[in-house]
């Protein structure tokens, strides 16, 4: 399993405020916008994902620090339970492909996340 790329998070209830004052601030466009069946909308400027929506919608993901692209979903699990992770989503369908959330011991808890093809092709193209 290869981390591909890693996303910091922020939360907001005002997407389009917070998605123009970041792009503006760092020169990045907003790469794509996206909503989860579940209320979450979500865009990416950089390297930043912005996570958007109410109190109650935002209260699951707040404890999650970061978002970690990677290769293989599914030997990023096998790595997480070996190193004694708990589960705390998925793995499931998203928008960009399928993802997981896990809470390391110690407490860090983390999205893991692999691109669909599409969602390669959205940005840019997969890396070397």
């Amino acid at each position: 399993m290869r981390i591909l790329r890693t996303y910091a998070r922020v939360y907001t209830t005002d997407l389009d405020a917070v998605s123009a004052s970041l792009a503006a601030a760092t020169g990045e466009p907003v790469t794509s916008r996206f909503s989860l069946p579940n209320g979450p909308d979500l865009a990416t400027v950089g390297e930043v994902l912005v996570v958007a929506g109410d109190e109650e919608a935002l209260a699951p993901y707040r404890e999650t620090v970061a978002t970690l692209l990677v290769d293989d979903l599914d030997a990023c699990r096998e790595r997480l339970d070996e190193a004694g992770a708990e589960l705390v989503r998925g793995p499931r369908a998203v928008p960009t492909g399928r993802n997981l959330t896990a809470r390391l011991p110690g407490g860090l808890q983390l999205e893991y996340v692999e691109w669909s093809e599409e969602q390669w092709e959205r940005a840019g193209g997969r890396p070397a």
